[in-house]
């Protein structure tokens, strides 16, 4: 091999080598943007209940019910009976949400403990302290939305409501 053949092949696999490296270190910003913007505390729209966004480690956020306006609610309505005596606060009500791009998340579920029901789920962050969260039947234009702000409070259970 000629020495311009040697360095040309060398400089194209530094430069494939660079632009690799790149794409995957971009391919990990967005998750890391995301979860600036949407980990921590939501109060719910009806202001009756806080949940927790967290990311995985494979990317997918999850959320939790950590406080709200009655501590000791058990989930009356869920449609597995032996689960309707558990305690809602601690419960996992948002799963397997995708992170979309452009502050979307998509492609999991959340749980309504008001109905017992699972709805398809979309969240976007429409700003640092806001979310809307829309729950559905199969295509989104089939369900209702929310809209969830951040909370910063240290306590955790809430006034009931009238």
């Amino acid at each position: 091999m000629q020495p311009r053949s040697c360095l040309a092949l060398a400089g194209a696999l530094l430069a494939f080598s660079l632009v690799a490296g790149h794409d995957a270190a971009a391919d990990t910003t967005p998750i890391d943007a995301a979860a600036r913007a949407i980990s921590g505390n939501w109060l719910t729209e009806p202001k009756d209940g806080i949940i927790q966004l967290v990311i995985s480690a494979d990317g997918d956020l999850t959320g939790r019910i950590v406080g709200g306006n009655a501590p000791t609610r058990t989930d009356t309505h869920n449609p597995d009976a032996s689960r309707r005596s558990q305690l809602l606060r601690g419960q996992v009500i948002l799963r397997d949400m995708h992170y979309d791009g452009d502050g979307q998340w998509s492609g999991g579920t959340i749980y309504d403990p008001d109905s017992g029901k699972t709805y398809r789920c979309r969240i976007i962050v429409t700003s640092d302290d806001t979310i809307k969260v829309r729950g559905f039947i199969g295509i989104s234009l089939f369900g209702r939305s929310q809209t969830w702000t951040r909370y910063t409070s240290t306590s955790l259970d809430l006034p009931a409501t009238k």
